[in-house]
């Protein structure tokens, strides 16, 4: 039987635990520590682990795996606690959402018989926006596993294991890769949460506006809901990745602004505005349904060029006849937009 020490009990390490206990109870033993205390009771109490320790070198003393399943900002000084007190050969990953810094640490810090892996599970958000922790939450949902060049192929092959016992799907991938994606789908939604919710919050009117505030807003700025200690972790490990894709953004909104300056393209059905609007959807709904957009090597379909008789029939009848008679033409479709509703 393995032992798994957890260190951090909160969702994602109370979720490993429960989902580790309710599958494979003969297969390991779950040992849990958290600095807080409350969190730490908690755990022990819905059944997350098999025992709780209090004592973190007692905790990691005989693991085969030790996860670490704090902040980032935490990891460091977590890691040079333990050190010390790691078996042979332990196996030794995390859940943080950065990798660069871990890794580096990691080989810095730990003793040579200890073998680092970075791990990030990908797990939706609950619809809710609850954060309890399930044994289900990891369920078909991406794992990604960034091995360190030194980690031990036993190592990458614990960490591959519990990734497949907790029913999540194994992603290996490069750290430069992880923390740029990181970056876009769990950054900067924090940081524009953040902007968005200060704007409101610090107008001398967020008294009435605040009464106007419905699921929208709320789901927009639900990132804020965290823990604000990993959304600054993501900052203080992932500076570059996180400028990147903010200056993504930043060109986004400044091309929207411009185009709400012009009264033509705000008011045209098929002006930049209505295809912004129209592609972020139809980019939902994939999303929705689970629809993976082709990689970037393969090959498009050009885009389909009017015929004779059609552009005759667009100078006849005008825009919106055709755009009715493209609209026909996706209905079966169901990540097509009807621009005829425009």
């Amino acid at each position: 039987m393995k032992q798994v020490t957890l260190l951090g009990v909160s969702q994602i390490g109370a979720s490993i635990g429960l989902g580790l206990r309710a599958e494979h109870a003969r297969k390991y033993r779950v040992v849990g520590y958290d600095p807080d205390q409350d969190i730490h009771a908690q755990a022990e109490k819905i059944g997350a682990v098999d025992s709780a320790e209090w004592n973190l070198d007692t905790a990691v003393r005989d693991a085969d795996v030790v996860i670490i399943s704090l902040p980032v900002t935490r990891a460091y000084e977590i890691l040079e606690n333990i050190a010390p007190y790691v078996s042979e050969n332990v196996t030794i990953t995390d859940t943080c959402s950065t990798k660069r810094s871990i890794l580096r640490w990691a080989e810095d810090i730990l003793p040579q018989h200890a073998s680092f892996v970075g791990g990030h599970p990908l797990v939706k958000a609950d619809a809710t926006g609850r954060d309890e922790p399930s044994p289900y939450l990891f369920t078909q949902a991406p794992y990604a596993i960034i091995p360190h060049p030194r980690s031990r192929p036993s190592a990458i092959r614990d960490v591959q294991e519990i990734c497949t016992d907790l029913g999540a799907r194994p992603l290996f991938m490069d750290p430069d890769e992880h923390d740029s994606f990181s970056a876009a789908v769990e950054g900067v939604p924090a940081f524009v949460a953040a902007a968005a919710l200060n704007a409101a919050a610090d107008s001398p009117s967020w008294h009435e506006i605040s009464k106007f505030v419905g699921k929208d807003f709320v789901s927009m700025s639900q990132p804020m809901a965290n823990d604000p200690a990993w959304v600054n972790g993501m900052a203080s490990t992932n500076r570059d990745m996180l400028i990147y894709w903010l200056d993504q953004i930043n060109l986004k909104i400044a091309g929207i602004k411009r185009v709400l300056e012009n009264d033509e393209e705000v008011e045209d059905p098929d002006g930049p505005l209505a295809d912004m609007l129209v592609n972020a959807w139809e980019n939902r709904l994939r999303l929705d349904l689970g629809i993976q957009p082709p990689p970037p090597t393969s090959q498009q379909q050009p885009e389909r060029m009017p015929s004779s008789g059609e552009a005759t029939a667009s100078m006849l009848m005008g825009g919106f006849i055709m755009r009715a008679f493209r609209g026909s033409k996706d209905k079966d479709d169901p990540t097509k937009y009807d621009r005829r509703k425009l």
